[in-house]
């Protein structure tokens, strides 16, 4: 499976690239959690979250933080 970065993923970043690393994911219940695999947000793992209930990751890519939505990145 080839690992890709959405559309909006690509403008937000500035880079089709772009591998962010994901250090949070939210879900309105639990709040902000630190995720058991800190892996990279493509649009597999985005839609792996989505089922598993969560709605926005907090993202590290070149020394900035991003919080996105994880419907959003999907587009």
């Amino acid at each position: 499976m080839t690992e890709t970065v959405t559309p909006y993923g690509a403008r937000k970043f500035g880079s089709r690239r772009a591998r962010p690393v994901i250090v949070g994911v939210y879900a309105g219940a639990g709040g902000w959690q630190t995720p058991e695999h800190k892996g990279r947000l493509t649009r597999e793992t985005a839609e792996d979250l989505r089922t598993l209930g969560f709605t926005m990751v907090r993202v590290k890519w070149r020394w900035r933080t991003h919080e996105i939505i994880i419907r959003r990145y999907l587009g």
